[in-house]
């Protein structure tokens, strides 16, 4: 699976409908190792089932071919979309955004039958000659790879980088050594070259030919191929779930943006099953193996002064807050038989199984965990961080209007408020005085619809939080710390005397609260 984007904004009518292109035909883009472009006639699945979602989230999705929500159409210029958006909370965000110009891309995702690749120019170029659609729709963010990921598009192309070297190497004698030959039929035929000359071209000729059969032995030969590609083709689906993902972002870039970093498409896939990195926490990619960020331990001083009168000074203190980033980590030995012989939505399932793992585990200790030797303090254990103790359980919300305050007397803005799924079970059940259910949509009844929300302020919730401590934090104040080093790899190599292929994902990550009275801290006692 493959995702790219197109260079056509978004248009959105006063109907709550959107339209764009997804697809755009031949137009060459340049892809970290390669170049691409579609080929018009590569849609082989018109008729089939195609989603429209929101930012690639098969949760969120705003129309459907099936149910006539959405229409795609083919022209001149690529693959258009209109879906009409579902009178949703969603529906309505989503088309508010893309009004007002917050959101502006396209992105599709497909499945390559068959590509064409040339090898002839400075990189490879791959035409996309047939493809299904699986799905398409509005983006707020792009997701890029890097050359990493890219090359498993030339490896699927039967080239890897060697192969790629190897075969330019090849084409280039072959083209000197075509001159070469043509040179030589010319002076037989003329006499124009004496014995010798012939003989020192002839013996160049036979040098090309053997350099040309060297590099073409440096390849793989058909049968190496399909061998290595029976053993590797689970692997490369696996690694497949990590999308080869492109965004344009308007209709004045000549071509799509390159990766930044892979680790960023790693921790985009991983970031909604993690409560923490969907809560809205700054995320900042580092090569170092520590941190540092400044830590304001006093403010300034400011006074109303006369003209021309010496500006004041003084009160400020700051500190740097070093964090280290700790390795997390999940692997498994998978039975030949079973990755191969299972389709691509089985091996999507077992990717998304690690990357959900990974979340998890950094879940745990980025909201309770404590110090270690190879672990960092989560945000509950964090030093300096404001606590509200709570005693008996909540008969109201008056608690967290008081945790708000706390945390807006610092200048703190209440962003999320994260608690065990039990303890939210147990106030979805308060009610005011009337009966009404308090978190119902409008104070209404239950039938109006549960907002997850306490006054206002998104709810998030998680086994890891203990049911008598919740969590209410600025998600701005909050950094995730990731190492751009973040891997996803498949391997036969470990496997090999058992049959097996061996799957990992590796990052290393922490979490930093420079300001830690921006978090508060609610313990409830009986």
């Amino acid at each position: 699976m493959e995702t790219r984007a197109a260079p056509q904004p978004l248009n959105a009518d006063g109907t709550r409908k959107l339209s764009g292109y997804a697809v755009v035909f031949n137009s060459p883009t340049r892809i970290g190792t390669f170049t691409e472009s579609i080929a018009p006639d590569a849609w082989t699945n018109a008729g089939d089932d195609v989603l429209a979602t929101w930012n690639h989230n098969p949760d969120s999705i705003l129309g459907r071919t099936r149910s006539g929500t959405l229409t795609l159409a083919v022209d001149s210029t690529g693959i258009r979309y209109d879906v009409a958006l579902p009178d949703t909370e969603l529906g309505r965000s989503v088309h508010e955004l893309v009004k007002r110009g917050d959101v502006f891309g396209s992105s599709f995702t497909f499945i390559c039958d068959e590509d064409q690749w040339d090898y002839i120019g400075e990189i490879p170029h791959r035409t996309v000659t047939a493809m299904r659609v699986i799905e398409l729709g509005p983006v707020h963010t792009p997701a890029y790879p890097d050359a990493t990921v890219s090359a498993r598009a030339i490896e699927r192309g039967n080239m890897s980088k060697v192969d790629v070297d190897a075969a330019r190497k090849a084409y280039a004698d072959t083209q000197r050594a075509e001159k070469l030959s043509a040179d030589i039929r010319s002076a037989e035929a003329t006499g124009e070259k004496r014995g010798a000359e012939l003989d020192e071209k002839r013996a160049e000729l036979d040098a090309l030919n053997g350099e040309r059969t060297a590099s073409l032995s440096a390849m793989k030969s058909a049968a190496e191929a399909r061998a290595i590609g029976r053993k590797a083709s689970a692997g490369d689906l696996l690694y497949a779930k990590l999308a080869e993902s492109r965004n344009l972002t308007s209709t004045g870039t000549a071509g799509a943006f390159t990766p930044s970093e892979f680790s960023k498409t790693f921790v985009d896939l991983m970031a909604p099953s993690s409560v923490v990195l969907s809560s809205g926490v700054n995320r900042v990619a580092t090569n170092a193996s520590e941190w540092k960020t400044p830590v304001v331990t006093s403010d300034f001083t400011p006074a109303f002064i006369g003209e021309l009168a010496d500006l004041p000074t003084g009160g400020f203190a700051a500190g740097l807050l070093t964090v280290k980033p700790m390795k997390i980590a999940t692997a498994e030995m998978l039975s030949s038989e079973f990755v191969n012989d299972s389709d691509g939505v089985s091996l999507n399932a077992i990717s998304r199984s690690m990357l959900r793992t990974l979340a998890l585990g950094f879940d745990k200790q980025a909201l309770i965990g404590t110090a270690g030797a190879d672990k960092f303090a989560g945000i509950a254990n964090t030093a300096g961080i404001q606590t509200l103790a709570v005693t008996g359980d909540p008969t109201d919300l008056a608690p967290f209007a008081e945790a708000f305050g706390m945390l807006e007397d610092v200048s703190a803005t209440p962003g999320v408020v994260v608690m065990n799924p039990t303890r939210w079970a147990q106030l979805l059940g308060l009610k005011d005085s009337t009966g009404r259910q308090l978190l119902s949509a409008g104070a209404g009844s239950g039938t109006d619809g549960v907002s997850r929300s306490i006054l206002g302020v998104p709810v998030k919730v998680s086994p890891y939080v203990d049911a008598n401590t919740i969590l209410v934090y600025d998600a701005s104040e909050i950094y995730a710390v990731i190492r751009k080093d973040a891997t996803f790899e498949t391997s036969s190599d470990a496997g090999f005397f058992k049959d097996g292929i061996g799957a990992r994902a590796i990052m290393r990550a922490a979490i930093a609260v420079p300001n830690a009275a921006a978090v508060v801290k609610m313990t409830i006692a009986a």
